[in-house]
């Protein structure tokens, strides 16, 4: 009895010491006046491995290029003679095969849960440095359901909150994180944050995962042309940049690109339904993290294409609860954190989306429409402009017309709070758009779009300066033409070129 005694008298000495220090250390404040910044990354920053940490430890997504490309080749080259020759069911084994084998692990179950040996290890904070210099990386499993990645993100704020001394976290949402601090947003509110940046961010989704998932498909050639000219000023070697701008052109003058497409139309046609009933719908379709890209006027008829009601009740579950409570809520979602944190959305327009579906038309920044990451402007085609007359369909008494005629943010969530840059390919970023940044990061209260000359609503992409440009003149893939040194290898590739055909047409 002694003992027993003795042991609770010393659990309540110790308890006693603790209690102070644990208060110390709760009211142990940080006074910098910066709030730590969350990075809240985009798709596919964490690896999604099948046995990880065993012999047979696989990255799923992103798989190592080398040994996936490898793989394709040993399954494919051997089947071409049958493709060449129209057998296309043999090709179609041997391609649906490949895409099961390397990707079908990634297959969530009917309630949308992933098999236990496949994930993306989780990392969480541990160090208390913060400042403009310093961000929490938050990756995530893409495969999953936004609220899940919403849960372990509230987790994260408290810790770095209770690491660095402070109330509150300023989060930067860019690409699929924005769907992911949506879904935190709505669970969980703005107690806990000061500011959310969004930087190309499916808010409203994303043309080619709606029609894809409705079994839309289409290539089209100046699309498909477009887009690979579109990515190349982002490439840093003037020699690359060159060779590739100057192959591509020149092929297409030679109707190479039109050859192409000619011989894989009929491939599509052949096996369009069976590469999305056997492999695609398996696959993909049971993923609620890509299932969170497809825009609202898509959803429902989505549904009846990708996934069946009977064995798939808790994944529909879950796929209505993020579409219906966050997408289709967003700009409810977002006026009321307005109320209480700084908002700033910045979304990219004039560069050719991902050319395999009917939308090619729509303007954006190459992957998500910028009618969509800005929730809610007006948008003319791409390389096109408003008819003439066109008024601003809100009438706020602010011009939200860009000045090339193609944008009218009037309509968006917040109008005053989204800027547009023109030529800003999806999540690529320099020094220019790290300053504009800090901006929103370092002030006291909410800027707008008429806040600083330098940051107008509307602003052109300058890559080779690294800066932000008004709208007139030059458009920053013109500007990358110009460069002295594309410019002479260009002339010198196209001028190689014409020889080599000549030299054929003369021949023959």
């Amino acid at each position: 009895m002694k003992k027993i005694i003795s042991v609770f008298l010393s659990l309540i000495m110790i308890c006693s010491l603790l209690v102070p220090a644990f208060a110390a250390e709760k009211e142990e404040k940080c006074d910098c006046g910066f709030n730590p910044v969350i990075y809240v990354a985009a798709l596919g920053s964490a690896t999604v491995y099948e046995n990880p940490g065993e012999e047979n430890e696989r990255a799923l997504f992103r798989p190592e290029t080398g040994p996936l490309v490898a793989e394709a080749v040993s399954v494919i080259l051997p089947v071409l003679p049958a493709l060449i020759a129209g057998d296309y069911d043999t090709f179609g084994d041997a391609l649906i095969g490949f895409v099961n084998s390397a990707f079908g692990a990634l297959a969530l179950d009917g309630d949308g849960n992933s098999k236990e040996n496949v994930y993306a290890p989780e990392e969480y904070p541990t160090d208390s440095n913060h400042g403009i210099d310093y961000s929490y990386y938050f990756g995530y499993d893409f495969r999953l359901d936004p609220y899940t990645h919403a849960d372990r993100l509230h987790k994260d704020i408290q810790t770095l909150k209770a690491l660095t001394g402070h109330d509150k976290v300023q989060l930067k949402a860019s690409s699929m994180g924005g769907v992911v601090a949506m879904a935190y947003l709505e669970r969980y509110g703005t107690e806990d944050i000061e500011t959310v940046i969004f930087q190309n961010c499916p808010i409203k989704g994303t043309a080619v995962a709606g029609e894809l998932y409705c079994r839309k498909f289409e290539i089209n050639k100046d699309a498909l042309l477009n887009y690979a000219l579109d990515a190349i000023p982002a490439l840093e070697q003037d020699f690359l940049q060159g060779f590739l701008y100057g192959l591509a052109t020149a092929l297409d003058d030679l109707g190479v690109w039109s050859l192409l497409l000619s011989l894989v139309d009929p491939i599509v046609e052949n096996l369009l339904d069976r590469v999305y009933d056997e492999a695609l719908i398996p696959i993909f379709g049971t993923l609620p993290g890509i299932w969170s890209f497809v825009p609202h006027e898509y959803y429902e008829e989505a549904k009846t294409v990708m996934v069946n009601e009977e064995t798939q009740a808790g994944l529909i579950k879950k796929l209505d609860a993020y579409h219906y409570n966050v997408q289709v809520r967003a700009e409810e979602i977002l006026n009321e954190a307005n109320k209480d944190v700084k908002i700033y959305i910045v979304a990219g327009y004039d560069i050719q989306r991902t050319p395999l579906v009917s939308a090619y038309m729509n303007t954006s920044d190459g992957t998500v429409d910028t009618k969509y990451a800005s929730v809610g402007a007006v948008t003319a085609d791409i390389r096109s402009t408003f008819e003439a007359g066109y008024t601003q369909a809100i009438d706020d008494g602010h011009n939200h017309i860009s000045p090339d005629f193609c944008i009218d943010a009037s309509t968006c969530a917040l109008p005053e709070q989204t800027w547009f840059i023109k030529d800003m390919l999806h999540c690529t970023t320099h020094d220019g758009h790290g300053k504009f940044y800090e901006i929103m990061l370092t002030s006291e209260e909410q800027f707008y779009v008429d806040t600083y000359e330098e940051y107008p609503q509307f602003m052109q992409n300058n890559i080779p300066d690294q800066t932000f440009d008004k709208i007139e003149g030059l458009t920053a893939t013109e500007m990358f033409k110009k460069q002295p040194n594309f410019t002479n290898f260009v002339m010198m590739l196209r001028s190689f070129i014409d020889t080599v055909k000549s030299f054929f047409n003369n021949l023959f």
